[in-house]
């Protein structure tokens, strides 16, 4: 009985002194970067660009995944350090961190913002068992024009699959379109800066610019969202768009 109480002290303080050594890197790494980290890559990039005639250092990519909306643009660091950068920042994928800093108004005014790659990584776990169970999508209810979920009781899923949202920390749905993709419903988030800053739209613009502009952070497999006539956040549809362009 003593032997296994000193065990069991042993294995605490060897568990204690371990996350006591390595908290900080860790917490780094899975910490949202700070603004002012942001703030130094896009210096770097702007920097960059201007001293090899407007090119923009970001890598091209070749896997679906990575080149669906505001991924398409991933930063470069190859091209940045030492030369404009000193070190990767801890927060980025290539330096072991959940965030891939990509480029976006690049032909306008580039700014560097951050997508949050767990939302990759459960797309892809997705997109994997859809491969493995089905050779066509299954779908279940509509949720909106061309928005669907899955069949859950032939995906085996117990509910439909979500995200944890980068600007909230709540869940968000994931849902497949007619296009047989996958997208993540950010119309909460959206509806919560529209409404926490009083912003007003009309039906027919794209409202999703509101997330990445009031925080550093690109909504990744997003579909294009706008408001309806009372201001609430909805899906975007081909008729709408019409509307609006009349």
């Amino acid at each position: 009985m003593r032997n296994a109480l000193k065990l069991f002290v042993l294995l605490s303080v060897s568990l204690l002194l371990s996350a006591c050594m390595y908290p900080q890197s860790e917490r780094d790494k899975n910490a949202q970067p700070k603004e002012s980290q942001i703030k130094m890559v896009e210096n770097a990039v702007k920097q960059f660009q201007e001293d090899n005639d407007g090119l923009l250092p970001f890598k091209t990519t070749e896997n679906h995944l990575e080149n669906r909306e505001y991924l398409q643009y991933q930063v470069d660091f190859n091209k940045l350090v030492p030369d404009y950068i000193s070190d990767i920042p801890p927060t980025a994928f290539e330096n072991g961190g959940h965030y891939q800093y990509v480029i976006i108004d690049e032909d306008t005014d580039p700014k560097v913002k951050i997508a949050d790659l767990r939302i990759t990584n459960t797309i892809r776990s997705l997109t994997t068992r859809l491969n493995i169970l089905s050779d066509h999508v299954k779908l279940g209810d509509t949720v909106g024009p061309n928005v669907y979920m899955l069949d859950l009781d032939h995906y085996h899923l117990d509910q439909n699959p979500t995200v944890t949202s980068p600007y909230t920390g709540n869940p968000l749905n994931v849902y497949f379109n007619g296009g047989e993709e996958f997208l993540v419903d950010y119309r909460e988030d959206v509806q919560h800066i529209i409404d926490d800053q009083e912003l007003s739209f009309k039906p027919g613009e794209d409202v999703r610019h509101v997330l990445y502009e009031q925080t550093p952070v690109v909504p990744i497999y997003s579909p294009e969202l706008t408001v309806d006539e009372n201001n609430n956040v909805i899906f975007m549809t081909s008729k709408i768009k019409k509307e609006a362009n009349k």
